[in-house]
């Protein structure tokens, strides 16, 4: 494909909204696609009716694709939903419509706040959730990084905003191909998510990698290889390709 055949991919970041966790996944060599990551305001408590017109404003408008993972995937479903002109395809990665975490941790939901984003993120807490226990030290100080670069307070908004989020609706609404990701090994969201989204949507393809619930980082050639064989034919294999 040439490049100016390519959709542009607007990359919508996890909990830390940087954007920065998507090196690895960039770092593979996107041929399918024009990656363009969108972070969001580090320094604002922003709820999904603010992000989704932040984002709403970077819409390319040319061919693109709105690309998600973790906690952006209820807003790339209400962007999606909208209908916007250009918009050939939805990619959710290791991420929820509704009823985000998984049950071993409901008894702490009430735990998220300021105070517990106040301290510094253990490396055995990424382990344990997100990277998986053979996490590399340089990912797992990545995230470290990137979480302590995001006040408190912003952490605890767009957890709490997390817990709450319904797209059910917004998702039978997409009238675009979805593909989503699904980790196999995610100890953070729910595993199964997927059914959500097919309940709703049995068209949508899902393919299940064996990776912990970063699996861009964790296994990016083999998750860009799944987004990109999406692309090649979206929608032409509904239901879950494992």
């Amino acid at each position: 494909m040439g490049r100016a055949q390519r959709p542009t991919a607007i990359l919508l970041p996890g909990l830390d909204g940087s954007g920065r966790l998507f090196a690895p996944l960039l770092a593979a060599g996107p041929r399918a696609f024009d990656p363009e990551p969108v972070p969001f305001p580090h320094d604002r408590p922003l709820g999904f009716d603010e992000l989704a017109a932040l984002v709403r404003r970077r819409l390319p408008r040319r061919r693109f694709v709105l690309l998600a993972e973790s906690f952006s995937g209820p807003l790339a479903i209400r962007l999606a939903a909208e209908r916007p002109r250009g918009l050939v395809a939805l990619v959710l990665a290791a991420t929820f419509v509704h009823r985000p975490l998984d049950p071993l941790l409901h008894p702490v939901r009430g735990l998220v706040g300021a105070r517990l984003f106040g301290l510094p993120m253990p490396a055995a807490v990424i382990r344990r959730f997100m990277a998986g226990p053979d996490a590399p030290d340089a990912l797992v100080a990545e995230v470290q990084r990137a979480v302590a670069a995001v006040p408190p307070a912003v952490m605890a908004h767009r957890s709490a905003e997390a817990l709450r989020v319904d797209a059910r609706e917004a998702l039978a609404g997409v009238d675009v191909p979805i593909l989503f990701l699904s980790p196999t090994r995610d100890q953070l969201i729910r595993r199964d998510a997927h059914e959500d989204v097919l309940a709703l949507r049995p068209d949508a393809e899902v393919a299940l990698l064996d990776a912990p619930h970063m699996m861009l980082q964790r296994c990016p050639h083999a998750s860009l290889g799944r987004i990109e064989e999406f692309l090649a034919a979206p929608g032409a294999r509904p239901g879950i390709v494992a």
